[in-house]
């Protein structure tokens, strides 16, 4: 493609060199790049990318995009933009003739429960026939392959890439978590949704956002995004969880179809009938079609929530009651999500996802309500993360929770003991609460394994499916459910 036309959507502040010339490839990486590339470059929060240009210039890049005031001495084609972030999404599009125009794209947003309403509605559109790609914080799905994420949303260049794929295999839809960093670092622009569902917000997440009204305005340009649209905007939906408190701010920058789902408040999908127990969840769903009974393979109030989402946006695109209730029926559950580990041991293990203080009180408050003896809960939390929400944690865990384990969940940069003392302040805030401060996580499920006693419940919380532990210097494996595997089959050692 020329340079001339790849550029053609940007708004451009300094053209220097020929543009009439052909761009081989786009790369934000100068380690990436190939002769006749562009290098954009990316002033990211570790690295800039301004620093590279010498090297993408040795690796033959024929042309650089850039927004720092650099003066390079060298015959190659230069752009200065504003912002090379928003510039390298709105390149991906072109680049890739705007893959997401030619699919239907499903985008989900919220603090907690995006995983688990992909993997639902995933499985509902493949009951229905449906081809279906799968971008989220476990996995990406592409053509039927499957590949570890690294990110919950991809930089947009991948993205774009990704839709371009799915593509080419026939896939009919695109099911992604949309993440609130994705949508202010601009890795979404351009795509073109279909029907964005908000799920639920939290006070989270403030090491990127500095406050709650940035995170808040940030979930919201995906439901802002359906607004302006290539496709026809008669056809996109907003779906809402009417339940939340911040539900309006979603609902009222719509200008396309708005649906809303929930329990407590009267909304289009509604839960009746409720039956929770510590294995499965059943109730009726209230729809325009009608109503359906549905049996959830987990439990908690929460999965309802998000059978309600999945739900919705599945019969916006025409999918029959019968079909998503043979879907739930069906469905195992995401992965590490609500997962129940069986060895014939007399206590009951659950490995979940949860790692911020929102998602510890909804599972914790869903066993609180089963028969039992104590709850034993492991957790720790992410390192370079917002440190204002370890206090919460740790308060919320010892007002749920029998006996506490804090111990380790990607450190990261930080210190683990620093971690571990954030939390330890929340705990000592509850009266009472017995807990134990053990680092090494293989160790600290062991011993909530070595001390669980009949009829207990035992949450092994933060990494769900994950199979590394991150560590500034290093990066080990580990992996929860085999861990637990190993201490009650006394298989290996650690």
């Amino acid at each position: 493609m020329k340079l001339s036309e790849l550029i053609k959507d940007l708004k451009i502040e300094k053209i220097k060199g020929d543009i009439n010339i052909d761009i081989s490839g786009i790369s934000q990486n100068s380690k990436t790049v190939k002769e006749g590339y562009l290098f954009v470059c990316i002033e990211g929060f570790v690295m800039d990318g301004h620093k590279f240009i010498p090297e993408a210039i040795q690796r033959g890049a024929g042309a650089i995009l850039l927004q720092k005031d650099i003066p390079i001495n060298m015959d190659i084609s230069v752009i200065k933009v504003k912002d090379t972030r928003k510039a390298l999404a709105l390149l991906a599009n072109r680049y890739y003739d705007y893959p997401s125009r030619k699919l239907k794209v499903i985008g989900i947003t919220g603090t907690n429960g995006k995983t688990t309403v992909a993997y639902m509605l995933k499985a509902i559109l493949e009951e229905a026939n449906k081809k279906v790609g799968l971008l989220t914080t476990v996995e990406n799905i592409i053509n039927h392959q499957s590949k570890n994420s690294k990110m919950t949303t991809m930089e947009s260049l991948d993205l774009q890439k990704a839709f371009c794929k799915m593509l080419s295999g026939n896939t009919d839809y695109c099911i992604m978590e949309v993440s609130s960093h994705s949508l202010s670092l601009s890795r979404v622009e351009g795509c073109d949704f279909d029907v964005a569902i908000f799920t639920n917000i939290s006070d989270e997440h403030f090491e990127i956002h500095k406050n709650f009204q940035n995170y808040l305005d940030s979930k919201k340009k995906l439901f802002q995004s359906l607004n302006s649209s290539k496709k026809d905007i008669y056809q996109k939906k907003g779906i809402v969880n009417i339940d939340e408190m911040y539900a309006d701010e979603f609902i009222d920058c719509l200008q396309v179809d708005k649906i809303t789902y929930g329990i407590e408040k009267k909304a289009m999908f509604r839960a009746r009938n409720i039956f929770i127990d510590i294995k499965k969840t059943a109730f009726i769903a209230e729809t325009p079609l009608g109503d359906v009974r549905v049996l959830l393979n987990m439990s908690g109030k929460y999965n309802i929530y998000n059978a309600l989402a999945a739900i919705a946006a599945a019969v916006s695109q025409g999918i029959s009651l019968e079909v998503i209730a043979r879907a739930f029926r069906k469905f195992p559950g995401a992965p590490g999500r609500y997962k129940i580990i069986e060895y014939g041991q007399p206590y009951t293990i659950i490995i979940d996802f949860a790692h911020n203080y929102h998602g510890l009180e909804h599972i914790l408050k869903t066993l609180e309500l089963f028969p039992r003896n104590k709850i034993i809960t492991i957790f720790g939390h992410g390192g370079e993360r917002d440190s204002r929400v370890r206090e919460k944690m740790g308060k919320v865990v010892g007002m749920h929770s029998d006996y506490s384990i804090i111990t380790a969940d990607n450190p990261r940069s930080e210190s683990l003991e620093k971690i571990a003392r954030e939390i330890e302040k929340g705990l000592k805030e509850v009266k009472n609460s017995n807990y134990q401060v053990i680092l090494d996580r293989y160790q600290a499920i062991e011993h909530a394994l070595n001390m669980a006693e009949k009829n207990d419940i035992v949450l092994i919380a933060g990494k769900g499916p994950e199979t590394e532990q991150v560590y500034q210097d290093r990066v080990i494996y580990h992996n929860d459910e085999e861990v637990i595997s190993k201490i009650l089959t006394g298989k290996g050692d650690k």
